[in-house]
């Protein structure tokens, strides 16, 4: 219980994202780099003091960690892409189809067995994914929206890839050099881009990425991957709709946003289609106890 406890608090810290997101008003890639860069130092110190830095082995198996960076990165920059180019609702539940790929792809990548319940579950992410980008415009792809949600949904196979090595490593006790690597790589890949583009990071910017970095890239995936060494990746993908459930309420909070019926109905039916997956998993699990 104590790990699943840590997944939700990490949700919960990401859940916030969305509001982070319009108010640093910075192009996502920068938003990245600095807050990996922030909490790339941040990390390691933590770790230190921890006693738990050890980054030994991390070359006999970099092919796992270069992937593993790669898919935050796409995770990250299509997620930020799409809180900006489509609301709050959208973004978060087109992000979260995550859990139902992780049950598709887990079979084939870390042996995790496929269940009947993933057939039952698919059709039913697919038709609340229909009815997200009808409320967003339909499939305009010249549209602002749309764009937005197709981002959000390139998030959620990223998300999903980012899940499952994620698994893998921690179940190779890696977790923690996962983390450091995971923040040098994507502040390397990170960097060109943002020095290329334009901006301006203001006091009150310079804080919300502090913020960022110190607590979202920081404390979160601390929480997160060490959680997973005891967690199957099926179930801590699910126990990711906590964000979705948490940044809806708060955009509409502090943002405003009133997502529409059709939107909220097809983000019901994610949300249905991953709870049936743990269901079945708990209930598998509880079984063989």
């Amino acid at each position: 219980m104590h790990n699943y406890l840590k997944i939700v608090a990490a949700m919960l810290i990401w859940s916030t994202w969305g509001i982070m997101i319009r108010w640093i008003a910075l192009p996502p890639v920068v938003v990245l780099f600095y807050t990996a860069l922030i909490a790339s130092i941040a990390v390691p110190i933590i770790l230190k003091v921890r006693g738990e830095l050890d980054l030994s082995g991390v070359l006999t198996i970099w092919p796992l960690f270069t992937a593993l960076a790669l898919s935050s990165v796409v995770n990250n920059i299509s997620y930020f892409y799409a809180l900006e180019h489509t609301t709050v609702s959208n973004a978060v539940f087109t992000h979260y189809t995550a859990p139902i790929i992780v049950a598709a792809l887990a079979p084939l990548l870390i042996a995790e067995k496929l269940q009947k319940i993933t057939l039952i579950s698919l059709p039913i992410a697919m038709a609340g994914m229909v009815m997200i980008i009808v409320a967003g415009g339909g499939l305009d792809l010249g549209g602002g929206s749309t764009r937005g949600i197709l981002a959000g949904t390139v998030s959620g196979f990223a998300y999903a890839y980012l899940i499952i090595l994620s698994r893998k490593l921690s179940q190779m006790l890696m977790h923690h050099k996962a983390v450091v690597v995971l923040l040098w790589i994507t502040t390397a890949i990170t960097a060109p881009a943002t020095l290329a583009i334009d901006h301006e990071v203001s006091l009150p910017t310079a804080l919300l990425l502090l913020t960022g970095g110190l607590v979202h890239s920081t404390v979160a995936p601390l929480l997160y991957f060490s959680a997973l060494r005891r967690v199957m990746a099926q179930h801590a993908a699910v126990l990711g709709y906590i964000e979705p459930l948490a940044a809806v309420p708060l955009a509409a909070l502090v943002l405003g946003e009133r997502p529409s019926l059709s939107s909220l109905v097809g983000g019901f039916l994610i949300i249905l289609s991953g709870y049936l997956v743990i269901r079945d998993a708990t209930s598998r699990h509880d079984t063989l106890q």
